[in-house]
């Protein structure tokens, strides 16, 4: 049998562990078992927050802690308690007014631990509602406090996302951080927060020092964790600077088996 007690293999979820239904595969599932049963440790890195990421837990079943909101938040989920936890500065609230004006038809979720508070409710941000099926409430920016923000995510049609991109850019902000998380979605996150960073901290609080580290994922937001990582791995429908920067493409996108390539892959190159 395979021994796999000295890996760590962190995924990114929606478009890489994932497919397009959001139901993970049977193989997936198996091959995710499979690893930790040899003694592998399997966790997730996700932009999501907690309320729309718990759903998963009790079918990943992941054996380490989780990072949340695109590394703001490091979450145990056996003690159920927060290990890591970055919030924005109140500039989040001008910087979000900014966009608001500068782009009326964007939609504007802000993320607290324990809420959702939606300040422009648009068709794109209807959109992520229904996929995440979270509870929130729709309020507007003044009336929710300007302190506790885990992150902001603001949602346009995929063809005008780069316009986002490159206003936030010109306007020099520097309270923040801003990263593209999917291909409506631009989300400003405490500064200097990203899953690579997160990554770096869950090493050092698990004792990972010695263990070698696979991360995967399939957009710009996961770049900075893929760099972090000593296994880089991307599935075949990642963006191309992803790919790029991948030690390993495998042949399956996120709707065919991608977890299964991945795991086969540390197998054969990384286990004796």
């Amino acid at each position: 049998m395979p021994d796999f007690s000295n890996i760590v293999f962190i995924t990114d979820l929606d478009g890489t562990l994932l497919p397009s239904n959001k139901i993970p595969l049977e193989k997936d599932l198996k091959a995710i078992e499979r690893f930790k049963q040899n003694g592998g440790i399997f966790t997730i890195a996700t932009g999501r927050v907690i309320q729309a990421t718990d759903q998963f837990f009790d079918i990943l079943k992941p054996n380490a802690p989780v990072i949340l909101n695109n590394g703001s938040l490091i979450y145990d989920i056996d003690s159920k308690k927060t290990l890591y936890n970055c919030t924005l500065d109140r500039a989040a609230k001008e910087y979000t007014l900014a966009l608001m004006k500068k782009f009326p038809d964007i939609g504007v979720e802000v993320n607290f631990p324990d809420r959702i508070c939606v300040v422009r409710l648009t068709e794109w941000e209807q959109q992520h509602l229904d996929v995440t099926h979270l509870p929130y409430v729709v309020t507007t920016i003044d009336d929710i406090p300007e302190d506790g923000w885990s992150k902001v995510l603001y949602s346009i049609s995929h063809d005008r996302i780069h316009e986002l991109e490159e206003f936030a850019a010109s306007e020099g902000w520097n309270k923040a951080s801003f990263v593209t998380s999917g291909v409506s979605y631009f989300e400003c996150l405490p500064k200097n927060t990203a899953k690579g960073f997160a990554l770096k901290e869950l090493i050092k609080i698990a004792g990972w020092e010695n263990c070698k580290v696979a991360a995967s994922g399939d957009y710009n937001n996961d770049l900075e964790m893929l760099e972090v990582s000593d296994i880089p791995i991307a599935p075949q429908n990642a963006q191309d600077i992803v790919k790029k920067a991948a030690e390993f493409v495998t042949a399956a996108d996120c709707n065919g088996g991608f977890i299964s390539e991945a795991v086969e892959y540390i197998e054969s190159h990384y286990v004796k």
